[in-house]
Parts: C-alpha cells; structure tokens; sequence
C-alpha cells in the first residue's frame, strides 16, 4: 500500500516515464524519412513499426487524458457544484461565440490564404472561426485583469 508521502514521488517518476517514451517517440518519427522522398520510401515508414508506436501512444495519452478530466469534472460537480456551474456556464458562452464565427464565416479562401498545400474552405472557415474565439477569450481576460482592479479600487 502506498502511504500519502509517497504519491509526489510517485506521480513524479510517472511524469517523468511518459515524457521520456514521448520524447524517444517523437525522436523516432523525426528520424523518419521526410516529404520529399520518393512516396514508397514515405509510405513504408507510414506502415512501420515505428509511426505505429508513436500513433498508439499518442492515443493512449489523449485517451487517458480525457477520462481524467472527465472524472475530474464529476467530482468537481458533486463536491463543489456552483463552481462547476460557472465554469459549463463560460465554455458554453465559449462555444456560442465559436458558432457565431462559424456561421458568419470568412471571406478568406485557400487561394487567398496562398497556402502551399491548399486545403478546404470548410478548415479555413473552421481555423477562423476558432482563432476569433481564442481572440475574444484573450481580449476578455485582459479586460477583466484591468478592469476588475479599477471596480474594486472604487469599492473601498
């Protein structure tokens, strides 16, 4: 049985472990061949060994990282539930804005965009739409930062 002094250490060498097999994973499909290769060379690696370690693992993590926040967000809404509230509260506000982006969509195209490897305009539209809410979520918590110290100085 592990006794509470040990589950820092424990969770340290865990920490540890994974970002070493990321890392030798990562080394792995960098050594890889690049695009510029003859596309035979290309697909083997894809169909190797190697990618298929690195995909798998990948994965994993994205995997476990999921059921944890889940879980995480179960406990936080039974143990502290107002909180949790607010916080499903600001990621649908987060999501309203996203559709908002989305359905007002871009005038920007592949060709506009000059992109090397055109892509569709559902991904440009998509891309923007995204970028736009990062911006007004980014420009809401500057605001907030300055904003909030001013209300709370007038308070006093």
């Amino acid at each position: 049985m592990m006794s509470n002094k040990n589950i820092p250490l424990f969770l340290n060498i865990l920490k540890a472990t994974l970002a070493g097999l990321g890392v030798l994973f990562c080394f792995l499909v960098i050594g890889g061949p690049n695009v510029n290769e003859k596309i035979e060379v290309v697909e083997a690696f894809r169909d190797s060994t190697k990618m298929n370690l690195a995909i798998w693992y990948m994965i994993g993590i994205i995997s476990a990282g999921v059921v944890l926040i889940l879980l995480f967000f179960l406990i936080q809404l039974i143990t502290q539930s107002k909180k949790t509230v607010m916080s499903i509260i600001g990621i649908l506000a987060a999501l309203v804005v996203y559709i908002m982006f989305y359905l007002a969509g871009t005038s920007d195209t592949s060709a506009s965009l000059l992109l090397k490897n055109p892509v569709s305009d559902g991904v440009v539209v998509t891309t923007t739409a995204g970028l736009y809410t990062v911006g007004v979520a980014l420009f809401a918590g500057i605001l907030a930062i300055v904003v909030f110290p001013i209300i709370n100085f007038f308070k006093k």
